[in-house]
């Protein structure tokens, strides 16, 4: 059965606890929590990769965050689960008792029933591996952890990376019929993992990664497939490298045929591996749905966006002209020029860049405009009609291309040496 967290607070008649861990812990305490999570002993296995050198990989773990919002949250048990903190038992806390969270400054308090427990971090997990916690309505394996960062309740979903993956990967790529996608989904998982490992090593003393789009999507148990989750398990721990340290990795729906450079995108400076990198005579993305789009405007609505962007006051202007100023190799836009005419305002010329074009300039249902690899047209009336392809930055793996090469037989290997030209597919290996 699941633990299930409700909303409303409910009194329940069993037993709040196991007696033996009442007699340890019948008094008030102040705790640091102790992370589960990666040894700081990482390398990386100079041993070429095969199934067999994946046989000893113990997953760290992963801390994702569920939700910032809440100041308090009610915890209804579906099952006995373990409360601890510090890695140190508090009681076992039956099923059909309510567990009531609130914080206190920096600290968490945990109440249930007349018992009150605080530290600085609460964690719960079920006795039983095949039981899983639930939140949200989405269940989810590994340890659910509570802090506070002083003014709200954070909680988080702690479980081992490889877990973790079983609920991103079917939700990132299309599973597809058979085991057509089977070599883009190896590739798709390899790139997540390298890109989930890496956040692993930021500083972030509370989570490393959202749940969302934010970084990865992850579903949780609900999300697994069968075959995704084989596809995790026969990728066991494999990452992508370059000159011995983890890639910097990054991946979108479709190339639009061509990548982009990381620093035509994100940054000041080029990483080698992360250049612009054109498939052949068809774009491999052009298998995507919609690989090929229309977004339509009319003057009114254009110049609102412009406002919302707070790249102009009031919309008393009229559009003399949209220029694209100049592109990048890939085709992509770089440098967009908008030139507006008022006799209210005087006349006025914006300048876009890049990758910011999406977010100022956006879909009719107010998404991000899908790629910068456009064309813009605007008639007699004002009317502006903006026709392009691919969806997404651009940077790294296009998935759809990959999803392509795969219908192609290409193995997951060349798929991600095509994309992250030069890097190196490595096991993860942990010192004890």
């Amino acid at each position: 059965m699941l633990i299930n967290f409700l909303n409303s607070f409910q009194i329940s008649r069993q037993r709040f606890f196991t007696y033996k861990y009442i007699l340890f812990f019948s008094i008030p305490f102040l705790l640091l929590i102790s992370f589960a999570g990666c040894s700081s002993s990482k390398k990386f296995s100079d041993e070429d990769y095969n199934y067999n050198s994946t046989a000893k990989f113990k997953s760290p773990d992963i801390k994702v965050l569920l939700d910032d919002k809440p100041k308090t949250k009610n915890i209804t048990l579906g099952s006995n689960v373990v409360l601890s903190s510090a890695d140190k038992r508090i009681a076992i806390v039956n099923e059909g008792n309510t567990l009531y969270a609130n914080i206190d400054g920096d600290k968490v308090i945990i109440t249930i029933g007349d018992n009150s427990f605080t530290s600085e971090s609460f964690k719960i997990e079920t006795k039983d591996r095949n039981t899983f916690l639930s939140y949200n309505g989405k269940s989810y394996r590994g340890a659910i952890k509570f802090f506070s960062d002083g003014s709200k309740l954070i909680i988080i979903n702690e479980l081992p990376l490889e877990d973790y993956l079983k609920g991103v990967l079917p939700l990132e790529m299309p599973i597809g019929k058979g085991d057509e996608n089977v070599e883009a989904l190896k590739a798709m998982a390899v790139t997540a993992r390298t890109y989930s490992f890496s956040k692993m090593n930021k500083n972030n003393k509370t989570f490393d990664v959202y749940l969302d789009v934010r970084d990865q999507v992850y579903g949780g148990v609900k999300a697994e497939k069968a075959l995704t989750n084989k596809i995790i398990d026969e990728t066991k721990g494999l990452i992508l490298t370059y000159d011995g340290k983890p890639a910097i990795v990054f991946y979108s729906a479709s190339g639009g045929g061509y990548t982009e450079n990381y620093k035509n995108v994100f940054g000041n400076f080029d990483i080698p591996y992360l250049r612009g990198v054109k498939d052949g005579d068809k774009p491999y993305g052009s298998i995507m749905p919609n690989f090929e789009w229309t977004e339509k405007y009319t003057e009114g609505k254009f110049l609102s966006m412009l406002l919302n962007a707070g790249k102009i006051k009031n919309v008393n202007y009229t559009i003399d002209d949209i220029e694209i100023v100049s592109r990048f190799a890939s085709g992509r836009v770089n440098e967009l020029k908008i030139s507006l005419e008022s006799d209210e305002n005087g006349d006025k010329e914006i300048i876009l860049k890049g990758n910011r074009i999406r977010s100022i300039i956006r879909r009719a249902n107010g998404g991000i405009l899908r790629s910068t690899m456009i064309e813009i047209e605007m008639d007699d009336d004002k009317n502006i009609e903006i026709t392009g392809k691919g969806n997404g930055h651009g940077v790294g793996l296009s998935q759809w291309g990959a999803i392509y090469l795969s219908h192609e037989g290409t193995d997951y290997k060349e798929i991600l040496s095509h994309y992250f030209p030069g890097t190196e597919i490595k096991p993860i290996s942990y010192d004890n």
